[in-house]
């Protein structure tokens, strides 16, 4: 599937996603089986927003359509390592308070946790932050001239940032 054919965008690394969300809800308006449309294109559509909205599967499709052999297994590279190794220690420590706060039975138990429940809140915020900032560095150069070799690599890294944002977002989302 053609993402980018799909929104009759010419394939690049650098959409505007507010016109992206605008085709997409017209498309998605127009293919929605409720209205008329076929179930099986109004899924490509959805298939194609998703894959258009994440930077890292925008690279990849980018990639595709470009023929640029790229292979999503891999490491890090060492530039995201220190925030690697961030996001495992926060999650540990946002893991062991949840089994922590889900084992108190009473309201005083609860309340008691309220102090450490913030901070562990802070410390999330914190790094999905950080997070934000290390994929807006890496988007703000997608100009389309980076040379092909270093793609696949970005692709990776963005990868790696987006699935580390959503394990931190689900901590934070437990938290409640």
């Amino acid at each position: 599937m053609n993402a980018f054919k799909t929104f009759s965008l010419e394939p690049s690394l650098s959409i505007d996603l507010d016109q992206l969300k605008q085709s997409y809800k017209n498309l998605a308006a127009s293919h929605h089986p409720d209205s008329g449309g076929e179930k099986a294109e109004f899924e490509k559509v959805n298939l194609a927003y998703a894959a258009l909205q994440s930077p890292a599967k925008r690279l990849k499709a980018y990639m595709e359509i470009q023929e640029i052999p790229h292979d999503s297994r891999g490491a890090v590279s060492n530039d995201l390592m220190d925030l690697f190794m961030q996001v495992g220690s926060l999650v540990q420590e946002a893991d062991a308070f949840i089994r922590k706060k889900s084992s108190a039975t009473s309201v005083l138990a609860k309340a008691l946790l309220e102090g450490e429940s913030m901070e562990v809140q802070d410390k999330l915020s914190a790094l999905i932050a950080i997070i934000e900032h290390s994929q807006e560095a890496i988007t703000a150069n997608f100009p389309n001239d980076i040379p092909q070799e270093q793609l696949p690599q970005l692709a990776r890294n963005l990868s790696f940032l987006e699935k580390w944002q959503a394990q931190l977002q689900q901590r934070y989302g437990a938290l409640f």
